[in-house]
């Protein structure tokens, strides 16, 4: 029920994103469930570049190297997801 501070972070679904994919059924469930997972593991690398671009943010040896396994790691997810949502054929009209 609601995200509180984080529904403003990058990729995070909406309250009415989150009814619909309850809401979805087999195929349509698994292609849109993709597909948000897809753009909230962009929020992630978009959040990470964002930390990287700031001056002074990173320089903890903990955050650099927890932030850039979250970049590499969240970048592999989504060329996963893209994948996987490829073969599934192109989306029906909605």
């Amino acid at each position: 029920a609601g995200h509180g501070d984080h529904a403003t972070m990058a990729g995070m679904l909406t309250d009415a994103e989150l009814a619909q994919l309850r809401a979805a059924k087999g195929a349509a469930f698994d292609r849109l469930f993709l597909e948000s997972m897809i753009r909230h593991h962009q929020g992630a690398v978009s959040m990470v570049e964002a930390l990287f671009a700031t001056d002074g943010a990173g320089l903890d040896e903990q955050v650099f190297k927890f932030a850039s396994d979250v970049q590499v790691d969240q970048r592999t997810e989504v060329q996963r997801m893209q994948t996987m949502l490829a073969a599934m054929g192109p989306a029906p009209a909605r």
